[in-house]
Formats: structure tokens, sequence, C-alpha cells
């Protein structure tokens, strides 16, 4: 009985989570195109691009409508079984509230999974693939393709780089400081360094070099010039300077390490970091959220449980993105900035769930 009951009601469920997330991807579709429709036509945007572009970006639209989309199916299915005297008829032959929403509540377990490798994967990459259309579409080539003030602390030296162009693999206004202690032994200044493929070393052009000895500065121009810096490649650069939004949670831990040994602010980091984590656990907080809105209206119809769960969703999205900002700026500390939400609403789903006795 238990078994069987297991399966239809988690069918009932998926039934449900196919069909919302189906309609709300077709939604955004619709919306989305008649939006930039204009843009992909004076862009000169092709159709296979169109749909290249659409294709890398139905994950993230996927991603951040989950939440959404498991409360609602969630209600939906309880809403469903209440309707249908299903959920009288269980509690009649004594089936208990807590047993039926088990196999929910399992089912949310497993979406966690399932998010986190989603989004840190299929999400990351899609995001990355779709980028040169979407640069194309907002017309920022120019803009994004490049990066100003890039800092290294390479062992004893320094490395600064005013600008740095990804398409060329191009550095503008390059300075290398080497230090004895707090003593400064030379310094290189280039007019641009260009990565050579064939040599893997970096080439400096218009060089200027100094050096002191024993307190006695020597100076001489150098046409261009090949070096070797340590660890440091295009790939790096790239890697480095890239928004903590758009790496995945092994990426970010990475870079967080390699800020620490630097010495640097990497509050920024680590607030997505545990964002990574705490967003892949709202499933079963939705799920159970879910659970406690349907035991607290019994009654409820399709719309009304609709309307409570959009208006769950924008409290807690309202809350997930104060709480980022107050994390960024150091008010509350990273874990709890990104946490504080999810402990809230699974907090009291939990309470309205243990308290159920029927």
């Amino acid at each position: 009985m238990n078994k069987i009951l297991d399966k239809y009601i988690i069918k009932k469920f998926i039934i449900n989570f196919l069909f919302i997330i189906i309609s709300f991807i077709v939604i955004f579709l619709i919306v989305d195109i008649i939006d930039n429709l204009d843009k992909f036509i004076s862009r000169n945007i092709s159709s296979k691009e169109i749909i290249k572009y659409y294709f890398f970006t139905i994950p993230w639209f996927v991603s951040i409508s989950l939440p959404m989309t498991l409360l609602m199916s969630t209600i939906i299915t309880f809403i469903s079984l209440q309707k249908n005297n299903e959920l009288t008829a269980l509690k009649a032959s004594g089936i208990s509230i807590r047993r039926i929403s088990s196999s929910l509540i399992f089912v949310g377990l497993l979406f966690c999974l399932i998010s986190f490798i989603f989004d840190n994967i299929v999400v990351v990459n899609a995001t990355e693939k779709k980028s040169p259309i979407e640069k194309k579409l907002k017309n920022k080539t120019k803009i994004t393709s490049k990066k100003s003030n890039i800092y290294y602390h390479i062992e004893n030296a320094f490395l600064g780089i005013k600008r740095f162009n990804y398409k060329t693999n191009t550095g503008f206004q390059v300075s290398i400081q080497s230090y004895n202690g707090s003593d400064i032994n030379s310094r290189i200044d280039a007019q641009k360094m260009t990565w050579d493929n064939d040599t893997k070393l970096w080439k400096l052009i218009n060089v200027d070099i100094r050096n002191w000895e024993k307190g006695n500065l020597k100076y001489h121009f150098l046409n261009d010039t090949l070096i070797n810096i340590k660890d440091i490649n295009p790939a790096i650069i790239k890697r480095d300077n890239i928004d903590p939004e758009d790496m995945n949670y092994w990426e970010i831990s990475y870079f967080i390490d390699k800020l620490k040994n630097k010495g640097l602010n990497y509050t920024r980091w680590l607030v997505n970091k545990y964002f990574k984590t705490a967003f892949a656990f709202t499933p079963i907080i939705m799920i159970l959220f879910g659970i406690a809105l349907s035991i607290r209206k019994p009654r409820s119809n399709f719309s009304t449980g609709i309307g409570f769960g959009i208006a769950v969703i924008f409290l807690y999205y309202l809350g997930i993105k104060m709480g980022q900002t107050l994390g960024y700026n150091q008010v509350l500390p990273p874990f709890l900035s990104v946490w504080f939400v999810n402990i809230l609403f699974l907090s009291f789903g939990s309470y309205i769930f243990i308290k159920t006795r029927t």
C-alpha cells in the first residue's frame, strides 16, 4: 500500500512539475523573443545564433524558476488530492499527513543534489557558451572583451596590468616590480605584453628596465624581450578575472584560496560560494513550505494556492537578494547573509509539519 501510495503521489507531483516548468519556459521564450526581436534584426543575429542563444539560456531560466516550480507543484498536488477527496480517504484509512508527505520530502532531497550539480555544471557551461551571442545582443563586445587594473603577487614580485584584451591575449601598460624584503630591486615597464604560443612566454614590447644595485640606478631600454612570469598565462588571467556569479562552486573555492594567499579581500567570492550551497537546498525548503501551506489552508483552491506561492517566492527572493547585499558590504557574515532566509523558511515549514498530527 505504502509503495503504491508513494508512486502515485510522486507521479502526480512530477506531472504537475513538468507542466509548470514547461509553461514557464514557453512564456519566458515568447516574452523574451518579442522583447529582443528588434535587437536580433538590428544587430544581424542569425536564426542559428538565436536558437543557440535560447538553447543555452533555458538552463539558467530553469535554475532560477525551480524554487517557484517546486513550491507550486507541491501546493497543486495537495490541493488536487483534497479536491478529489483522496486526502480525506487516505486520512480515514489511518495514513497521516506526515506519511503522505514523506515521498515528496524524499523528492525534495533528491532535487537538492540535482540542483547543485545542474547549477554548477550545466548552467555555468551554458552561460559561458551563450556569452559571445549575449555580448553581441547587448552591443557590449568592446567593453566585455577587456579587463582593467589586474594585479598579481608572485613570490617577491608584483605584476600590474592596466588593461588586458582577452581576444588578442594582450596586456597594456605593464609593470613588474621585484623586491628584496622591503627594498625594490628592479622595475620593468612595458608598453604592452603579448602571449607567444610557440615559446609559452610573454613578449614585452617597448621595455624600460631599471635595476637598483647598492643604491645605484641602472637603466636600459629594449624594443622587445621574452619573459617567463611564473604561473601566469592568458587562461589564468581570464579565469581569475571573471565575475564570481559566472564561476562554479569549485572555481570559486580555488579563487578564494588564491585571494587568501595574496592577502586580498575575498568577501564577495565567499558570499557567492555559500550562495551556491544555500540555493541548492531550496528544493527541500520549497517542498516542505508547500506542504505547510497546504496544511494551513486545507480548503484552498488552485487560484489561492498559486497566489500564496507567488507571495512566498517574492519574499524568498527578496530576502536572498537583501542577504547577498548585506554580505557583500560585510554587514552580515558571509554564511549568515545567504543562509538566513533558508533557515527562516525551513524552520517555519518544519514547525508546521512537525505539529501536524493527522
